[in-house]
């Protein structure tokens, strides 16, 4: 059975606006390619601007593959949320002050603190940890405990 993928709803507007953004810039290497290929060399494994180009090419084009199987793999169901408890998509505070944003398989916030939550992937060790619990339950984040105080729902 395939493993379903969900995005939140701003994750997937991201990747699908970052989509966009490097076909641009990878059709926009055109005109460099163009210059690359008049440079003369001594040989034809001598062209460093080429390989410069060629190079950012292959990155532009590896995120673009990777952003474009993670859209088409995902789903547009959020996964089911029991009342009271944990689930993807909601903002957690503990008692020790930090909150957590608990995001789908991939975020494009991920490990950034925004508006005082941070974000994190569902597979981040602090989602594990903290999905499917309720308020007043203690959770282990490493060596330390923290109890959940606070769950708004996304």
């Amino acid at each position: 059975m395939k493993k379903e993928v969900y995005l939140l709803p701003i994750d997937r507007h991201y990747a699908e606006k970052r989509v966009r953004e490097l076909e641009q810039l990878i059709q926009d290497l055109g005109p460099d390619f163009n210059d690359a290929f008049s440079q003369s060399s001594e040989t034809w494994h001598d062209n460093s601007p080429f390989e410069a180009v060629r190079d950012k090419q292959a990155m532009y084009a590896a995120e673009l593959h990777q952003l474009r199987t993670l859209i088409r793999t995902s789903t547009l169901t959020p996964p089911k949320k029991k009342r009271g408890v944990i689930g993807i998509g909601d903002t957690v505070g503990l008692d020790n002050g930090k909150r957590y944003l608990i995001a789908g398989d991939w975020t494009h916030k991920a490990g950034q603190h925004t508006d005082g939550v941070y974000w994190v992937s569902r597979h981040t060790p602090v989602a594990i940890a903290v999905v499917g619990k309720k308020i007043g339950d203690t959770v282990m984040l490493g060596a330390t405990s923290a109890t959940v105080v606070r769950i708004e729902r996304g």
